[in-house]
């Protein structure tokens, strides 16, 4: 089983550049099943879970090449209309977009229930719900969900009743080819909704968001196109977190400051300085950072993705500080290895409270993407040895995270197991 090792104590210098965004890649990935002709799509990062997605496109008949310079060559002309890779859709959540992707292709998607990180439910029911309001058949059983348009699908009004990423991303999906004009209401409005947009429309989809109100008028057929994905917000927002317990100064290259200005100020206030460029960011953080109290929302708001390391943060400053989690209510697991390294942590429900803590190293285990990149901001902020076990987790949503933290100066290296 392999290992993060990690010497913590070590102040952060340099410069390192922040990949595209994962939570953009994949969508986009997936959509490529409605274009039957070849994609180039630039910035994609070399992470697990994008690795995944294209296996079980190919699986599904797919021509695909990812390269080194994060340039993706895909072709789905000849993809099949039955779903295949379970093993793989298993664990990857966002394997949920081949839902709204083969209903649009294929009129019809038969697959397992995705898999993902661990941390509490993350229901379908807004997903089917909007397949049901274009007229298909949906159903969940065993594990397994199914759904079929027997007729063609009809355009209509769409209001979800909780806002979600997923739900808002997989009815676009859907409605792509739905003729008249679909209006989806209460939608997601984070930036990787938008790049999935600008995606679709760049291949000839007619797709306006305004607000938190989405009209996809149908085409015909998409095209042909060259695309690049979003720069990745949470990685920038996971290194400024980073710099926060080590203290330091850093500059984070391909990042859009618009994504992350408001975690940005809420870091000026508790004493950072970060001076952001068109699109890079100098970050610096001395020893002394005061707390913040902050509630997790949907964009532009404070990110449930960034809540684990947050709270890895503020253990560093003087006076500690409190999380809401109003996304995933349950997303708390990491507290319990935050707990064994000697974190003053407690929570309250849905609260977590922190206060100032002189942590110690200890032997600790990922338990999703997130709390694995918690526990090496803990790790690189605490003075001594500290050994983080499941680095798949981690390795699923950050590309080269030993590499670029050893270009700042972070002592960690990864340990291959047998």
């Amino acid at each position: 089983m392999e290992q993060l090792v990690i010497n913590g104590g070590h102040s952060l210098y340099g410069e390192i550049a922040i990949g595209g965004m994962k939570n953009s890649a994949l969508p986009v990935i997936f959509a490529t099943l409605l274009i039957k002709d070849e994609c180039v799509i630039y910035n994609v990062p070399l992470v697990s879970d994008i690795i995944n997605s294209i296996e079980i496109l190919k699986q599904m008949g797919a021509k695909a090449e990812l390269t080194e310079n994060h340039t993706l060559i895909i072709n789905t002309r000849d993809v099949q209309d039955e779903i295949k890779g379970y093993e793989l859709i298993s664990k990857m959540r966002a394997s949920s977009y081949l839902m709204g992707t083969m209903l649009s292709r294929a009129k019809k998607a038969y697959l397992p229930m995705p898999g993902g990180c661990n941390f509490g439910a993350r229901p379908i029911e807004q997903h089917l719900k909007g397949f049901s309001m274009l007229g298909a058949n949906c159903s969940c059983e065993n594990g397994f969900i199914s759904i079929n348009a027997s007729k063609l699908l009809k355009s209509t009004k769409i209001t979800l009743d909780k806002i979600s990423v997923g739900a808002t991303i997989n009815i676009v999906l859907a409605s792509v080819f739905v003729e008249g004009v679909t209006v989806i209401e209460n939608v997601a409005i984070e930036p990787h909704v938008d790049d999935l947009i600008c995606f679709l429309n760049t291949a000839g989809a007619k797709i306006l968001r305004v607000g938190r109100k989405i009209y996809c008028e149908g085409v015909k057929k998409l095209h042909s196109v060259r695309y690049r994905i979003f720069p990745d917000m949470i990685e920038a927002l996971t290194y400024m977190t980073f710099v926060g317990a080590c203290s330091g100064d850093i500059n984070l290259t391909g990042v859009n400051y618009e994504h992350i200005k408001y975690v940005c100020d809420i870091f000026r206030k508790m004493g950072f300085e970060i001076d952001a460029y068109y699109d890079e960011a100098r970050v610096k953080a001395g020893k002394n950072l005061v707390g913040a109290s902050i509630e997790t929302a949907p964009y532009p708001l404070f990110p449930t993705d960034l809540h684990p390391q947050f709270s890895s943060l503020l253990c560093f400053t003087k006076d500690g500080g409190e999380i809401k989690e109003s996304i995933f209510p349950t997303r708390f697991a990491y507290a319990y290895e935050l707990e064994k390294m000697g974190a003053k942590i407690k929570r309250e429900d849905n609260v977590v409270k922190i206060n100032p803590s002189n942590l110690s190293p200890a032997s600790l285990d990922a338990t999703d993407l997130r709390a694995g990149a918690a526990l090496v901001c803990a790790s690189l902020g605490t003075n001594g040895t500290s050994r983080i076990n499941n680095v798949n987790y981690i390795v699923r949503g950050y590309e080269n995270l030993v590499g670029k933290v050893s270009s700042l100066g972070g002592k960690i290296k990864l340990l291959k197991g047998e």
